[in-house]
């Protein structure tokens, strides 16, 4: 059997797994094709969302965080990429620190070392195997966060530093399971599943941040290149020239469903990192402080 036909079953048997059997996963399936398709009226759409998120996360959507009420978003695609109230998520100016770049869950946190980091599991990824067309150098004796988004979270990912983004990578690949309980050292989820590389640099020195699909993600868009959505099986890039400015807190993609973000950021001395692992976060808030502007 050749190595993408087993990636593809092992792609199968987790998803039927994570949905309790073949049945579920069938209807789990067809809501991913219907998540785009309007819900009629706003009643029906309050008892779906409702009812949908609190039995499987319970207690549910914080629904007066959510920039629109609940029953304005007109399908579950929208309400999966809703925007937050700017006061649910204050954004601090002109600090020395990475922000977080998404709502989620940390897995991970961590330092680059000889090119190598550890995620869960204690499965080692290297930064050339992650980073396919991507100069890594930059990063040895830098910092990481990996954070992983539940269907509950808000699916914007935004920038963690005020800055100039260079360039998006779009890397096809597979869509194994990113929940840390399916993750196994003969399928490196990070290095096989389909990703999105945004380059930044900032004040404090080169930034990576890697979107990383999962199950049922089927698209990553960019709202400062709404043109940018491929998909064939070829890398892509989109090059800015000049840089595109950001500003820290920015939206600057969106995820479809859940999956992963995995941020770098530069090596310097006295780095201290202000999250831990299994530890919930919010975007906007400091995940890496930094001595002082390099700038």
């Amino acid at each position: 059997m050749n190595r993408r036909l087993r990636i593809r079953l092992e792609q199968f048997r987790q998803a039927r797994r994570i949905h309790g059997g073949l049945l579920n996963l069938g209807i789990a399936l067809l809501g991913i094709k219907l998540a785009r398709l309007p819900i009629p009226g706003k009643r029906l759409r309050l008892r779906v969302y409702r009812g949908v998120f609190s039995k499987k996360f319970p207690p549910g959507l914080d629904e007066d965080e959510a920039d629109t009420p609940l029953s304005a978003y007109r399908s579950l695609n929208a309400l999966f990429t809703r925007g937050i109230k700017p006061e649910y998520r204050p954004i601090a100016a002109g600090t020395s620190q990475f922000l977080c770049p998404c709502d989620g869950t940390v897995q991970d946190v961590g330092r680059v070392d000889a090119g190598k980091l550890l995620t869960l599991k204690g499965i080692e990824y290297t930064l050339s195997s992650l980073l396919p067309h991507t100069d890594p150098r930059p990063f040895e004796g830098g910092h990481f966060a990996v954070i992983f988004l539940s269907p509950i979270d808000c699916h914007r990912v935004f920038s963690p530093q005020d800055g100039q983004l260079e360039q998006v990578i779009h890397v096809p690949g597979f869509r194994l399971l990113v929940h840390p309980p399916y993750q196994r050292a003969h399928y490196p989820v990070y290095t096989l599943n389909e990703r999105v590389i945004f380059r930044f640099s900032t004040a404090l020195g080169p930034c990576l941040m890697v979107m990383v699909a999962g199950w049922g993600v089927g698209n990553i868009t960019l709202p400062l290149a709404p043109e940018f959505r491929p998909r064939s099986k070829a890398m892509a890039a989109r090059t800015w020239s000049p840089p595109a400015t950001v500003k820290r807190g920015e939206w600057v993609a969106t995820f479809e469903l859940g999956s992963t973000v995995v941020l770098f950021a530069p090596p310097a001395a006295n780095v201290m990192p202000l999250v831990s692992p299994n530890e919930e976060v919010n975007y906007g808030q400091p995940i890496f402080s930094y001595p002082g502007d390099r700038g």
